[in-house]
């Protein structure tokens, strides 16, 4: 009896070894399984810098007529100008390196453009002085972008990122004006009105691009915060290969340093 027992005991010690040997690596995998899918939200204030040369919005001069006098601005040139961007990022693991990304965004690109010109201005008491004028355009884009990009781990959380950004535009807004800047107690004349300000207009930008491709590269860094939860310091850099307004030459590229935080699922 005590020896079927014993037989017994030892037959199940030895069933529940292969068991537990069969089931050790089952749950181990199981614990470490790797958690392939990333949601979160991120946010960036970058430098837009605008490529610019051009004399007039399309039918808006700022300045008429244009005979190619000396008293005329010169052309709009390049300016840089920061604006917020901020949505939300997807990402997939495909393997321990490779992964695929979607971010969907909000972001402005406000900039104002200004040149000047230089001209001679009589005075009520007959005499002449030099006079300077300041031409700016106050432009207020508001943008919703969607950017594909893949993404490779070159070294533990430091990452590179290449895409293309997707802008579709939904507001496109410009203010412009001409301030006289000199002589500080001149003034331009309406009737008997003196002012300062002259030739104001506003509205939609006109011909402005309501779809624009800008391709990126960046790289961040994934900083774990606790368990399936990290924050990633980062930083993009777009070129813009289409013009904000059609037929001109007016292009922007961007710099956007930001943070997006991610939740592991």
């Amino acid at each position: 009896m005590q020896r079927n027992t014993f037989k017994t005991a030892l037959f199940l010690a030895f069933a529940l070894t292969l068991l537990s040997a069969w089931i050790a690596p089952t749950l181990e995998a199981q614990s470490v399984r790797t958690r392939r899918f990333s949601l979160g939200l991120y946010g960036a204030y970058g430098l837009d810098m605008h490529n610019v040369n051009f004399l007039d919005l399309p039918n808006v001069p700022i300045f008429t007529p244009r005979t190619g006098g000396t008293n005329e601005p010169t052309a709009f040139s390049s300016t840089n100008a920061w604006n917020p961007a901020f949505g939300i990022v997807m990402e997939y693991l495909i393997d321990d390196r490779l992964s695929v990304g979607l971010r969907a965004n909000y972001a402005t690109q406000n900039v104002r453009l200004a040149t000047r010109a230089s001209y001679r201005v009589g005075r009520d008491d007959g005499t002449f002085a030099n006079a300077v004028s300041e031409y700016t355009i106050n432009d207020t884009l508001q943008m919703i972008g969607v950017e594909p990009m893949v993404s490779y781990n070159v070294w533990e959380g430091l990452s590179v990122h290449v895409g293309v950004r997707l802008n579709f535009v939904n507001s496109a807004k410009y203010y412009q004006v001409e301030t006289l800047l000199e002589p500080s107690d001149g003034s331009f004349f309406s009737g008997t009105t003196p002012f300062r300000t002259r030739n104001a207009s506003t509205g939609d930008l006109p011909n402005a691009n309501t779809f624009t491709v800008a391709p990126f590269a960046g790289i961040s860094y994934a900083i774990p915060i606790i368990d399936r939860l990290t924050v990633h310091p980062e930083v993009f850099y777009s070129f813009g290969i289409m013009p904000v307004v059609k037929d001109l030459k007016w292009s922007v590229n961007s710099l956007r340093p930001g943070l997006s935080v991610k939740y592991k699922f």
